[in-house]
């Protein structure tokens, strides 16, 4: 509850800020002015209320419902942060000569350049969360049997805003890199599980030579496990649960752990748990530690010497400039990292959380490809 009321008072607290200084730049009456105000409360509480709608509703309503919320989310923050630059230029202008500012924007002209501003970062944002990047990286290891071909994914965050087709794109466009294994790292769905079935039936069309493995993520917390289990059963998904799995003839052993949501909320978390499978882990196998945040890695993995740990989570910051706060709370938020020879992969994800779009922050879909080394 806590989290929640945090949450709606920033939210409301950025509405706040854009109406003020929309008041300002259009000269509005105070009158009407409280009127848009009691306008931005409602606004802000409009993601809390799209999760309150019924499940009986149209599924097209819901997701025309839903997109027109997070779309305006992610419109609300860019216009509070253009709407905040503005008014520090305003201040640092301000202690200028007037005869070197006349090219500053003011008043009805600075409203409309920070609505075209806001809708272009917005119309770009939606554009580039269609389009995957393909980072790819090549480990050599005498341990797997042979070249090994991994795709990992994470963050699909399936839910009613999630169009079947971008679904169908994602498992056509998995196939087109012909993996050996692929592996899932957490919050493959977010809301409405009742309505997952088709895509859960996409997903099963994911076949590769060595299976298709995932691990909880937060949201599949908020969505219960029940469901989740529903899920992942329909599309062929093996979860490993605070568990190790060889996988035969190919010199590897996975290693999944759940989100510290299903249990303390701190890295510790996964720290015991990698504590408690340590006896299970083969010197004689590849070691991949699959789990949903970058945690841990550090401060247990390297000891253990897993050879790679594979986590999503992030998003990258998903819209710049998120990723500021996301650092606040992790070390490694997006890329390859490496300390002797222990590997480290944090995925941006593939799908988006909240607003749909991404800034700065692309959505992956990754290849790691392990090339058998003799000796």
């Amino acid at each position: 509850m806590t989290f929640f009321l945090i949450a709606a008072l920033v939210y409301f607290s950025m509405h706040l800020l854009v109406w003020a200084r929309v008041g300002v730049q259009l000269g509005i009456g105070w009158r009407p002015w409280l009127l848009g105000l009691a306008a931005a409360l409602a606004l802000t509480l409009t993601p809390f209320l799209a999760y309150q709608i019924p499940v009986d509703w149209p599924q097209p309503l819901v997701r025309t419902l839903w997109w027109l919320v997070f779309v305006w989310m992610g419109l609300a923050f860019y216009l509070f942060w253009l709407q905040f630059l503005s008014y520090i230029l305003e201040i640092i202008v301000g202690l200028l000569p007037k005869s070197q500012t006349a090219w500053f924007p003011r008043g009805k002209l600075q409203f409309h350049a920070v609505l075209i501003l806001g809708f272009m970062i917005v119309g770009y944002g939606l554009y580039a969360a269609t389009k995957w990047e393909v980072p790819q990286i090549r480990i050599q290891t005498p341990l797997v049997a042979e070249d090994t071909r991994i795709v990992l994914i994470s963050d699909t965050h399936f839910g009613v805003m999630t169009r079947q087709a971008w679904v169908e794109r994602l498992v056509a466009f998995i196939q087109n890199l012909e993996p050996d294994l692929v592996l899932l790292a957490g919050d493959q769905i977010n809301d409405h599980p009742e309505w997952l079935e088709p895509k859960a039936a996409v997903m099963a069309n994911l076949d590769p030579p060595l299976g298709v493995f995932g691990v909880l993520g937060n949201h599949e917390s908020y969505v219960g496990i029940h469901p989740t289990w529903t899920f992942h059963d329909q599309a062929g998904i093996t979860l490993l649960r605070n568990e190790t799995l060889i996988l035969r003839h190919s010199g590897i052993q996975l290693i999944g752990i759940d989100d510290p949501t299903w249990g303390r909320m701190e890295p510790q978390f996964i720290i015991q748990h990698l504590e408690n499978l340590a006896p299970e882990l083969s010197p004689e196998h590849f070691q991949i530690l699959l789990t949903h945040r970058p945690w841990a890695w550090e401060e247990k993995a390297v000891p253990l010497g897993i050879h790679l740990m594979v986590a999503g989570h992030t998003h990258g910051g998903q819209i710049y400039p998120f990723h500021w706060f996301v650092r606040l709370q992790h070390k490694y938020i997006a890329g390859h990292f490496q300390q002797d020879q222990s590997h480290l992969f944090v995925t941006t994800g593939a799908g988006t959380w909240g607003p749909p779009m991404r800034v700065r922050a692309k959505p992956e879909v990754v290849i790691i490809d392990l090339i058998r080394e003799e000796g």
